[in-house]
């Protein structure tokens, strides 16, 4: 016999934590597959939609079983500090560019691989990019940079460091924040380059149509 229960939208419904798959495999007892463990996460949110105040107990106490155990559990970011050299440290990523980057009280000295700036980048823009932080703060001349980046091209490079830059920035000052926010430099810009599918010309581009 089957019972056909009110159910509410989902973004409607009790906001709730599963076990994780490796939390899922130890009660187990035993290695469950990802896809597996998928379909029981589908079926666990689906059930988590059922009207509160229509719900089964059985459901209640299924709910209940898989549900991730958080009280206590407060995400706190570790503070940052410098090191024994007065350097802070700041990691900086865009598209497939890495930039460390370590910051320390100077004259405004800026080198990049061991190189000056200059000689990595060709374009003013992305020397600019590279040390707009300070630029925006105008702490440029407060301020030694000592970098190094790897993969990608000059324009990911220059904006990981703009990043990298920021990060370190924030170590010695961080009141700067909000002024490095309006300036676009502390949120990390996920953008990836979309692949090439098969059958097209590039990401989206499709061969020309041609009739005969």
């Amino acid at each position: 016999m089957r019972i056909f229960l009110t159910t509410v939208p989902i973004t409607e419904a009790p906001h709730v934590k599963w076990k994780t798959l490796a939390q899922y495999s130890n009660n187990a007892g035993q290695e469950v597959k990802s896809a597996k463990y998928k379909k029981i996460i589908d079926t666990l949110n689906r059930l988590n939609c059922i009207d509160p105040s229509l719900i089964p107990e059985e459901v209640k106490s299924a709910l209940e079983f898989y549900k991730r155990d958080v009280e206590g559990a407060v995400s706190q970011a570790k503070p940052k500090s410098l090191d024994g050299l007065g350097r802070a440290y700041g990691l900086g990523r865009r598209k497939t560019s890495v930039a460390k980057v370590w910051v320390l009280e100077g004259d405004g000295r800026v080198l990049i691989n061991g190189q000056p700036l200059s000689q990595i980048f060709e374009r003013v823009h992305d020397r600019e990019s590279a040390v707009w932080p300070l630029i925006a703060t105008k702490r440029m001349d407060k301020y030694n940079v000592w970098a190094t980046v790897e993969g990608g091209g000059k324009t990911g490079q220059a904006e990981a460091l703009t990043l990298g830059v920021a990060r370190a920035l924030l170590v010695h000052e961080p009141a700067l924040k909000p002024a490095l926010r309006r300036a676009g430099t502390v949120t990390r810009d996920p953008r990836m380059v979309e692949r090439k599918k098969p059958g097209h010309l590039k990401a989206r581009k499709m061969p020309t149509w041609v009739k005969r």
